[in-house]
């Protein structure tokens, strides 16, 4: 396959960092663009509008390029059969929208590993190229669940504030002289957990969870987890041999609890004054999805009676958090910044890593993730 001259890229839905690629496409500054990098950069955002600006030209992708960004499902079915490319996250794609795109479709990109909503037997059947990718932002989304979960197991800040609580103001600075000397424990930190020996539930079962989930299973630590759709047998095994059980049955058994639905009307305040409460006392409860899920006046009065141990928080119902949330008094919760994600420039990384592999897939070469026409 050579580089065709013209291009047609229809974007399944109206993401943010679909509009970064967008902007890259079209090689200029779109409304969607500037709002996204606004919110991510501030409003500095001048090298990295460049260097998205830059990228399909060092890709080699055409000039004249027509790009479909998808408002509700009517308009992604009416663009389908006339797209090259398809770039999509969580919009399923069935046997008929595979068939209605298929003779002219050159590849389907995945944003994300989790392609469970692609008909990949009916893609292999048509010849059609679909890819997978595994998003740089969910490698760090983990990265963050399982240091919050080792936070909470060791009392790290509690551990970190007693040494430094040692430092005397007073005193000049100096270092020891005096011969070494060992004392176990001598901040008397107690409670100190061996997460071998503590379950973990995860609540929805998505890419950043399952990423979690892998590692803190090959730490061996015991994974359960509910969703609404369960995983295959398969899924289950590839993520380490996480267990599935009832919403109820996870929130009795777990010595932590960690999260991950997406916010929406139907899951405003999920995490309420119930659901903690039918949680297992002395648990944790860790929030990475959206501060808009959990009741915090409900955590707050939980955790002032001592049911749970405490909590890990990187997300909260306004942000930065306020200054007078009266979490903020407590001693138990671990914060971090809404950072599980990473750093801004992970979604220009990102952009480009999609970007890239669709330009392999018009060069006639094979595309990273490929799941279709090949088997997994």
């Amino acid at each position: 396959m050579t580089m065709p001259d013209n291009l047609n890229v229809v974007f399944a839905e109206d993401d943010t960092l679909f509009r970064l690629m967008e902007m890259a496409l079209l090689r200029r500054l779109t409304p969607g663009a500037e709002k996204a990098l606004t919110y991510f950069f501030g409003p500095d955002f001048g090298e990295h509008a460049d260097r998205l600006t830059s990228l399909a030209g060092r890709l080699g992708l055409p000039e004249n390029i027509q790009v479909t960004t998808a408002q509700n499902e009517a308009e992604f079915d009416a663009a389908l059969p006339h797209s090259d490319v398809i770039i999509l996250e969580t919009t399923p794609m069935p046997a008929a929208r595979l068939e209605a795109c298929a003779e002219r479709a050159k590849h389907i990109q995945q944003f994300g590993t989790v392609a469970r909503h692609i008909d990949l037997d009916a893609a292999r059947r048509l010849g059609l190229s679909v890819a997978n990718l595994q998003r740089f932002s969910s490698l760090s989304s983990a990265d963050n669940i399982v240091a919050l979960v080792m936070a909470l197991a060791r009392n790290l800040i509690t551990a970190h504030n007693q040494v430094l609580a040692r430092r005397d103001p007073a005193l000049p600075a100096t270092f020891a002289t005096d011969p070494p000397r060992n004392k176990f424990n001598w901040a008397g930190i107690r409670d100190i957990r061996v997460i071998a020996e503590h379950a973990i539930g995860f609540i929805g079962m998505g890419e950043n969870a399952g990423l979690a989930a892998q590692r803190l299973r090959a730490m061996g630590m015991p994974v359960f987890y509910h969703k609404r759709n369960r995983l295959t047998p398969a899924e289950e095994e590839n993520l380490g041999g996480v267990i599935y059980v009832p919403r109820e049955e996870l929130l009795e058994r777990c010595d932590f609890v960690t999260v991950h639905i997406p916010y929406s009307p139907e899951t405003e305040k999920y995490i309420d004054a119930e659901f903690l409460g039918q949680m297992k006392p002395g648990a944790y409860i860790i929030n990475t999805s959206r501060g808009g899920i959990l009741d915090e006046a409900a955590l707050y009065d939980n955790l002032k009676r001592g049911h749970l141990a405490g909590a890990a928080l990187d997300v909260y119902r306004y942000e930065p958090v306020p200054a007078d949330c009266p979490l903020l008094d407590l001693d138990t919760i671990v914060w971090t910044p809404h950072i599980s994600g990473g750093r801004p420039e992970f979604m220009i990384r990102e952009s480009e890593d999609v970007l890239a592999n669709v330009a392999r897939v018009l060069n006639g070469e094979k595309p990273q993730g490929q799941l279709s026409p090949e088997p997994i």
